[in-house]
């Protein structure tokens, strides 16, 4: 559900929640977000940008920051801050992104691991400002296929 909030100077502000069945118990999808090297398998979709430098502190007050190198030369920062963890439950975490010096959006997250059965069903809420650049509908259809990764990424650890 995707529901514009108000734009103008402050930036455009919406919502949106996505849906998603990964396989597996939720204490095995919460690896893919909590380890380094899974969640890279998942999240890295740009094969022509490169790592300038990344942090990764997955604790409540931790920090994550990855900068890339896009390949028009720009620098895209990711700086995200952990709010609150339950492993195997729940992930809450604000995030920014810039690009170069421009701020590009602010977001809080929220990740709910649910048990529906063998897999789990994730409720992923975001709560969006725009300030520059590409609106909520990019930022949703991109977040919707890096859970497609995931999701992939999950059921081939499985198979393994």
């Amino acid at each position: 559900m995707n529901r514009p909030m108000m734009s103008g100077t402050a930036g455009a502000h919406s919502s949106f929640t996505i849906e998603r069945q990964l396989p597996g118990r939720p204490a095995h999808a919460y690896r893919f977000f909590a380890e380094p090297d899974l969640k890279r398998r998942w999240t890295e979709c740009h094969p022509d940008w490169t790592v300038v430098d990344e942090a990764f502190d997955f604790r409540i007050g931790g920090n994550e920051t990855t900068r890339l190198r896009r390949g028009d030369g720009a620098v895209q920062t990711v700086d995200i801050h952990y709010l609150d963890l339950l492993p195997g439950e729940r992930i809450v975490y604000a995030y920014s992104m810039r690009l170069d010096e421009t701020a590009v959006s602010a977001s809080l997250v929220t990740i709910a691991l649910v048990p529906e059965g063998t897999a789990t069903r994730m409720l992923y809420t975001e709560h969006l400002a725009m300030l520059e650049g590409a609106g909520a509908a990019e930022r949703q259809m991109g977040t919707e296929q890096g859970f497609d990764r995931l999701a992939a990424e999950i059921e081939r650890a499985l198979a393994n």
